[in-house]
């Protein structure tokens, strides 16, 4: 008897975006008290996974925090939210800008493109190290998920750069990307005139 080997990744066609974002929602239901998870997917894709989560899970308490331009902490408005009205779950995007500030900053401070993207004990992003130094005061004073959405790259640092904060994740989903949506995508990007984030794509 001979047997072959197979991969499996091989035999399995990719999970659609309707799996994960099932596979996302039961692991909403079921975890109970802080948890973190990171979903990798675009913007358009987060802006969906909101309103339906919203509409999938009408018992939950669900708030979001949009970060539009770079912070180096969290913690507080984190707080603030919670003060106003404690959560079940909060969804947080746009991280990658204080990431994009970290990467510009070395850039203009001589920085060659192997120091910044490498991992090195010489430069961690200031809310990764925040996040890092925080994670035991997240769990104990906010008894909630934490909803990350990233793209891809964002990822990559928190696996280089912040393990131990991903080391508690209590998930990682990755919604695949079709064409037309990575084609929007580029065709926003320019039209920002943001070129640097176009080559991300």
């Amino acid at each position: 008897m001979t047997v072959s080997s197979f991969d499996w990744d091989d035999e399995l066609p990719p999970e659609t975006g309707e799996e994960v974002y099932r596979a996302l929602q039961r692991a909403l239901q079921r975890k109970q008290g802080f948890g973190l998870f990171f979903v990798q997917c675009s913007k358009s894709q987060g802006e969906e996974i909101v309103a339906d989560l919203r509409k999938d899970l009408p018992q939950q308490r669900i708030q979001e925090l949009h970060l539009l331009e770079e912070v180096v902490t969290l913690y507080d408005q984190i707080a603030d939210i919670w003060q106003q009205q404690p959560f079940d779950v909060l969804v947080l995007d746009g991280l990658e800008a204080s990431l994009y500030a970290y990467e510009d900053v070395k850039r203009l401070s001589g920085w060659g493109s192997g120091e910044i993207y490498n991992y090195s004990w010489k430069g961690v992003p200031k809310i990764l190290n925040h996040l890092n130094q925080q994670r035991e005061h997240l769990r104990n004073d906010f008894p909630a998920r934490f909803v990350f959405l990233v793209p891809s790259f964002v990822v990559d640092y928190f696996i280089q750069r912040a393990a131990d904060f991903l080391d508690w994740r209590s998930g990682l989903f990755r919604f695949p990307r079709d064409s037309k949506e990575i084609a929007v995508e580029a065709d926003r990007f320019l039209a920002d005139g943001d070129y640097n984030q176009y080559l991300e794509l």
